[in-house]
């Protein structure tokens, strides 16, 4: 045989190397780590989990008073405001980093700053609601 075949670990190593695998990786370390900031593992580990308080008046709460305790609701809602900063990083980074047509850029730039002002503001009222004791 003339032609040399690839051994598999060959293959699997030119596979890991191309952009699209790169960018797979990248988005999953990316959910990870956002998952872990929002408190994932402490939903995950806790001895009492609360999905969602129900106060007497009949409201209910995302956020709990108290900075020791963490709702189910409250982490999956921080962990949508961090994706919303993410992506709004990447947006802005991308219209930096890789300009097109200025039209395309500007769009990008304000797109960026709209998901980074929304992630800030869900934030903030957040972290405001989680010093606001229940009447």
């Amino acid at each position: 045989m003339s032609s040399r075949r690839r051994s598999f670990s060959e293959k699997l190593i030119a596979r890991l190397r191309s952009e699209t695998t790169n960018t797979i990786i990248v988005a999953i370390i990316l959910a990870l780590t956002i998952a872990f900031l929002s408190g994932a593992v402490y939903s995950l580990v806790t001895d009492r989990p609360i999905s969602i308080i129900f106060l007497p008046d009949g409201s209910m709460r995302v956020f709990l008073w108290d900075m020791r305790w963490q709702t189910h609701a409250e982490t999956i809602v921080i962990f949508i405001y961090y994706a919303l900063g993410a992506g709004g990083l990447l947006l802005y980074a991308r219209a930096i980093l890789r300009p097109s047509d200025p039209r395309t850029t500007k769009y990008m730039l304000f797109f960026s700053f709209l998901l980074l002002l929304l992630s800030f503001l869900g934030m903030y009222s957040g972290y405001l609601e989680k010093f606001a004791r229940p009447y």
